[in-house]
């Protein structure tokens, strides 16, 4: 029993020492992990009490302990950056929005994809990895006459933004040493009310400083578009990590009151946050919701009541 207790502590210990890595560096080797820091650190937990269960010492109660603290640090983070409560009194009804990760290779969902975005009644629609939807464009667009992407300013058809009003202004940027045109910007005009709009997809955080490299050019981008604002998309990683906190000081951009897990979409319960939707200005988040079906893509949408506050 001793011995197994010792092997369970000793993963425990090499879990905790993954964990508090983001403590001591802001290498990318670290983000991965951070994103399941909450996960990670209840597992660490559980391994650590079964160890100290079977040998009761000094090593597996230090675990738990540390556990404990790297557990509750995370869920702090998690909720640093909520946006104040809405007050209702002064709230109006704004839009309806709609983000979707549809997954590029997702070609027999695209049918449905379509069908689903023009029946959502979202008025404005980000969607990432828009390959499956290419030859359903004139469908969508008959609903959606003004667009970013898949051939309006673009080559490809990876990053798309629909809306039922026209653009004030419409611009697609590359953020990414890797990808091009997956930085959307636009603003609408909601009867006198001007919002901005962002859609992102950046990159996985463990290929290299890539995507620390894109939040830079991207918070860079939104300069150009102060005031009242929508970002949303795919960042592949939760709130969790360095870079997206220091992005978030940088833009004074906030997430709902509670962000739903789009991934993995097998085990939601378990999972994490690594689709966005985030506000800030007099636009707020009135709802947040992952989407019903996730029509073949591995990832879970967002579909989201935006309200005006005065």
């Amino acid at each position: 029993m001793k011995t197994i207790s010792t092997i369970l502590s000793t993963l425990s210990a090499l879990l905790l020492i993954a964990l508090t890595g983001r403590y001591v560096s802001n290498s990318w080797l670290f983000f991965t992990i951070s994103s399941f820091q909450v996960q990670a650190a209840i597992l660490a937990f559980l391994i650590a009490g079964a160890a100290f269960l079977l040998h009761r010492n000094f090593a597996p109660a230090l675990m738990m302990t540390l556990a404990v603290a790297i557990g509750g640090h995370g869920l702090f983070m998690l909720f640093e950056f909520r946006q104040e409560p809405v007050r209702t009194e002064n709230a109006k009804p704004l839009l309806r929005f709609l983000s979707f990760n549809i997954m590029g290779n997702n070609g027999p969902g695209g049918p449905r994809i379509a069908d689903y975005i023009i029946a959502s009644g979202a008025d404005v629609v980000f969607i990432q990895e828009s390959a499956p939807i290419g030859p359903e464009i004139d469908r969508i667009k008959s609903v959606y006459p003004y667009r970013l992407g898949c051939g309006a300013q673009t080559i490809t058809c990876d990053q798309s933004l629909w809306s039922k009003r026209p653009f004030l202004r419409g611009e697609v940027f590359t953020a990414s040493p890797i990808y091009r045109d997956r930085l959307m910007l636009a603003s609408i005009d909601f009867d006198g009310r001007v919002v901005n709009f962002a859609n992102v997809h950046l990159t996985k955080p463990y290929f290299d400083n890539f995507h620390e490299i894109e939040l830079t050019q991207v918070a860079r981008r939104l300069d150009a578009y102060p005031g009242a604002m929508v970002l949303a998309g795919d960042f592949n990683a939760s709130i969790l990590l360095t870079d997206i906190r220091a992005f978030l000081r940088r833009t004074g951009l906030r997430t709902a009151q509670m962000e739903p897990n789009t991934w993995p979409v097998g085990f939601p319960q378990i999972g994490m946050a690594i689709d966005h939707v985030f506000a800030r200005g007099q636009v707020k988040i009135g709802s947040l919701a992952r989407i019903p079906d996730t029509i073949g893509s591995n990832h879970y949408g967002l579909i989201s009541e935006i309200v005006w506050e005065d």
